[in-house]
């Protein structure tokens, strides 16, 4: 039985705390998407805009050499259906002065524009965000860029590690007595714009309550990752010294530990000092017996998981955060997916479905704006490309 099954009765709920709010999204990647994304579990309608010629980096993996003949690998990476659940997805060529006019359209029936190129593709689509503000007063327009949208480093191509090296968190990881282990490649400055990106999105929307006009919302991924070594920062304005790897020892000078149980790379995390002492003449323990003795001496500790494990663990099912998805294409079928990491009343907002397939919602999409009779016209065009 799925999760989704298993927990019904009011349980899983649609939440419907944003419906009527239209967000349009011109983004690729995770940041800036994932903010859709949660806007849309929270009840929104958000449309994701794509082109055939460049979609999204997620839509664009290779196909893994595994893949039966006519598997649509461009729909099957995991990430993408991470950050782009639950919403429409339509083509458009924004090279065709058609496509820039069908843009303007949705604008103009949004309230919310969230975008993620490098700054300057607007102006060179002859769309400046101050231009967009001024034909749509009340639209809310969030940006979110690697390095913001002023600067020397605007125009820097943003990647995971390189956004973590300049943000200081690669300076931080390894070992007091090595050298600096990075890069992590983990997509931190992502993930925190994310949630940055919702909560001041949510709140340029509340403050268009009040002043009747939206406005723009410019986020740096590289400065919210920043925002998570504030006690570097005060290490060093306290004169602690340069902040540095330190390994396992905590910033009180605390320490922990990592044990190795039986089996292949298995691994438990422990308060306190504890390695040596589990380690016997027979060998290391298995995990759950290493847990269970760290524990019976009253230590914290937990299993380190991998990302399988972590899938597969009926603790993260029961709350409600992993939930299956049926995905359209056959090849690809049932889905897991996350949902967003909180209860609101005791109750977890339901994943709608996967990330919609490239283009799905041309048709119900542009039936709002096209005037009957020329939808096949537009893509015969390459507007819709």
């Amino acid at each position: 039985m799925s999760e989704q099954r298993g927990r019904e009765n009011g349980v899983f709920e649609e939440l419907g705390w944003l419906h009527g709010l239209r967000v349009v999204e011109v983004t690729t990647g995770v940041a800036a998407p994932l903010i859709g994304r949660v806007l849309a579990e929270l009840g929104a309608d958000v449309v994701k805009v794509e082109s055939r010629a460049k979609p999204d980096v997620n839509r664009a993996r290779v196909p893994r050499p595994t893949d039966p003949e006519g598997y649509p690998a461009h729909e099957a990476f995991q990430l993408l259906h991470e950050a782009n659940a639950g919403k429409r997805s339509i083509t458009l060529n924004l090279k065709t002065p058609e496509g820039k006019d069908l843009l303007r359209r949705l604008l103009g029936d949004a309230d919310l524009f969230i975008e993620n190129f490098a700054p300057g593709w607007l102006e060179r689509l002859g769309m400046p965000v101050a231009d967009i503000l001024a034909e749509f007063p009340r639209l809310v327009v969030v940006s979110a860029s690697g390095y913001g949208q002023t600067g020397p480093l605007r125009t820097q191509r943003a990647y995971a590690p390189v956004m973590t090296s300049l943000a200081g968190i690669e300076g931080l990881i390894g070992y007091d007595d090595g050298e600096v282990m990075g890069a992590s490649a983990l997509a931190l400055a992502d993930l925190n714009c994310t949630f940055n990106g919702v909560f001041l999105a949510l709140s340029a929307l509340y403050g268009r309550r009040n002043t009747g006009r939206g406005q723009h919302v410019d986020i740096s991924q590289t400065e919210a990752c920043v925002a998570l070594i504030g006690e570097a920062f005060v290490e060093r304005q306290l004169d602690l010294g340069t902040p540095s790897p330190r390994g396992n020892v905590g910033p009180s000078g605390e320490r922990w530990s990592l044990l190795r149980a039986d089996g292949e790379d298995s691994w438990v995390a422990a308060a306190g000092d504890a390695g040596e002492e589990e380690r016997t003449p027979h060998g290391r323990p298995d995990r759950e017996t290493l847990l269970r003795r760290l524990r019976e001496r009253g230590l914290e500790c937990a299993p380190v998981l991998t990302p399988d494990e972590v899938a597969g663990d009926a603790r993260f099912a029961e709350l409600g955060f992993l939930q299956r998805v049926e995905h359209p294409h056959p090849l690809i079928g049932e889905l897991r997916v996350t949902s967003v990491p909180w209860h609101l009343d005791h109750v977890v907002a339901r994943v709608s479905g996967p990330a919609p397939c490239l283009g799905q919602h041309n048709d119900e999409v542009y039936s709002r704006y096209l005037p009957e009779g020329t939808y096949a016209g537009y893509r015969e065009k390459g507007v819709f490309h």
